[in-house]
């Protein structure tokens, strides 16, 4: 296989590189050499046979240090030793991230397949873009990340919508992440029909179910104001679940004027509207907020007074004597925002 691999791809390779343990070297090397020096140069990576942890990174490293930045790599793992394959796949998976290498195929010849003299070879490339699939999708779920996964996707439907959630949640747009929601169910099914296996279809079912909840189509429309705080509400806390504690306790803030506006049947959207709730709510005269039920008005001031001395603490990024340290604001951010739940219930 190793000569159906020089011959094969001859136009693309530069050299062949060989992992070998120091039996198969003296056994078997020289006969591989003949083979394919006319086609391409081969050189051997030593190394040892793997029998505990220390001789798999020294295995790893071996490999690791062979390859450069911008490299182009075919991996043969046909005839790999003991566990080469699987490290093979992780290596690449690392090399790629660290030094910018491009994995251009990863094969392997299927001698148990052989029919009528010819042997296939089996294309496992794909199982690498698992890979890329699975990693992406965990940035996306872990950190509200979706770059490098709309990058993936098939489908440039879902991979503009990815963007656009990403933006607008990073930006904190609700009414934006709730348009955009709406159509990305839509999306995933365009994803799931390109999308090669089963597995690939499992992440995209883990994408919709987190981010679809988000969908409402008209959130400028007043007969959504409920819809529109209890989804910007989930929003919070998914910044919180995210560690995005600026958008978290900015959210918090404008969501406390959407709550005022919303019980005085306003418009949430309007400009007058809301300044006029933030007038109330920043009045120190101890007046119930015109509008809101008595039992969770002075909930509402009291925890308006909290969310800005939070915020404005997150804005002043710690250029004053004594500010808290980032743990402690971390802290008051969730505490604050945890208390949202009650004041709409």
């Amino acid at each position: 296989m190793a000569e159906a691999t020089a011959r094969l791809f001859r136009s693309e390779i530069q050299e062949i590189l060989v992992i070998v343990i120091k039996e198969a070297y003296e056994q078997n090397f020289a006969d591989l050499e003949r083979a394919v020096a006319e086609v391409v140069p081969i050189r051997p990576i030593h190394i040892p046979s793997g029998r505990n942890a220390v001789e798999l990174w020294e295995i790893f490293a071996a490999i690791e240090r062979e390859i450069e930045p911008g490299d182009r790599i075919i991996f043969d793992i046909t005839n790999g030793f003991r566990s080469i394959p699987v490290l093979a796949l992780l290596i690449t998976s690392f090399v790629r991230i660290v030094r910018g290498a491009t994995l251009e195929r990863m094969i392997y010849g299927a001698y148990d397949a052989t029919r009528n003299n010819l042997t296939p070879v089996f294309d496992l490339t794909p199982l690498v873009e698992l890979l890329d699939w699975t990693s992406a999708t965990d940035a996306f779920l872990r950190y509200g990340r979706a770059d490098v996964l709309a990058d993936l996707a098939r489908d440039q439907g879902l991979a503009q919508k990815l963007r656009r959630l990403t933006d607008a949640l990073q930006t904190s747009r609700p009414a934006e992440v709730m348009k955009t929601a709406v159509g990305l169910k839509t999306a995933i099914d365009a994803e799931r029909k390109t999308a090669p296996q089963q597995p690939f279809t499992l992440l995209l079912d883990r994408i919709d179910r987190e981010y679809s909840v988000f969908g409402l189509s008209d959130p400028h429309q007043p007969t959504n104001a409920e819809a529109v705080l209890r989804k910007q509400l989930a929003m919070i806390k998914w910044y919180i679940e995210k560690g995005l504690y600026v958008q978290a306790i900015t959210s918090a803030r404008e969501w406390l004027v959407s709550l005022v506006v919303y019980h005085r049947g306003g418009d949430l959207f309007d400009n007058s509207a809301r300044t006029d709730a933030e007038s109330k709510l920043n009045d120190r005269s101890g007046v119930p907020l015109t509008g809101v039920p008595l039992n969770i008005s002075d909930q509402i001031r009291t925890l308006w007074r909290q969310t800005i001395e939070v915020r404005n603490s997150l804005a002043h990024v710690g250029m004053r004597r004594n500010a808290p340290e980032a743990q402690k604001v971390i802290e008051k951010v969730c505490e604050t925002c945890s208390k949202l739940d009650e004041l709409l219930s």
